[in-house]
């Protein structure tokens, strides 16, 4: 019975789509069935996989993959270089496994959940000079709350607002989706948009 129950669960995540993109030239199918292969294993951390991404680059003669996981409502980014394409691969999908395994670790020993007052009234952490800054807390902690306000407006509204703003992203109501969206900036006049559904 478990034996069938382990190929349902690996047949489930080989359905879930990889997008592959790779700027330097198109991967190999021999490639992206050892990436798909290898990202298989991700199956043990998830209820549900929504997508995955798997980028490729050549930077300075390395290998350089980053992989993004959108999996049970959360988001997931690693990036790891190797000499070799095999190498990058599997350095990224083990420190992946790494950063999954001590999310779920977490979460099951209750840290992972707080009231939004207890998070907001405590964990806020009093300004303090660089000097003085010594520790680094051992959980997460939120510095200061932001309160914006939402104007709907056109993607190239809140592009042009996004550039006049110093911040690395831009919080907005979509007015042709009726979504809230965020624009998350890449480099100089490049950002990536998230829709929120």
């Amino acid at each position: 019975m478990s034996k069938s129950r382990k190929s349902t669960r690996r047949k489930e995540v080989e359905i879930v789509d990889v997008t592959f993109r790779s700027p330097h030239g198109e991967l190999s199918e021999t490639e992206k069935t050892y990436v798909r292969r290898k990202l298989a294993r991700l199956a043990r951390f998830f209820h549900k996989i929504w997508t995955l991404e798997f980028v490729h680059e050549q930077v300075r003669g390395q290998h350089e993959v980053s992989i993004n996981v959108d999996a049970d409502g959360h988001a997931f980014h690693i990036q790891e270089r190797h000499h070799e394409f095999r190498g990058a691969v599997d350095a990224a999908v083990q420190a992946l496994e790494h950063q999954l395994a001590r999310y779920k670790e977490k979460l099951q020993k209750g840290r992972g959940r707080v009231p939004r007052e207890v998070a907001l009234s405590e964990a806020v952490l009093p300004e303090t000079a660089p000097e003085a800054e010594e520790e680094t807390p051992e959980s997460p902690t939120i510095r200061s709350v932001k309160r914006v306000t939402l104007k709907p407006m056109s993607v190239e509204e809140a592009l042009l607002q996004a550039e006049m703003d110093e911040r690395p992203f831009y919080v907005f109501h979509d007015a042709d989706t009726d979504r809230i969206c965020v624009l998350t900036r890449q480099g100089e006049k490049v950002y990536d948009l998230i829709e929120i559904v």
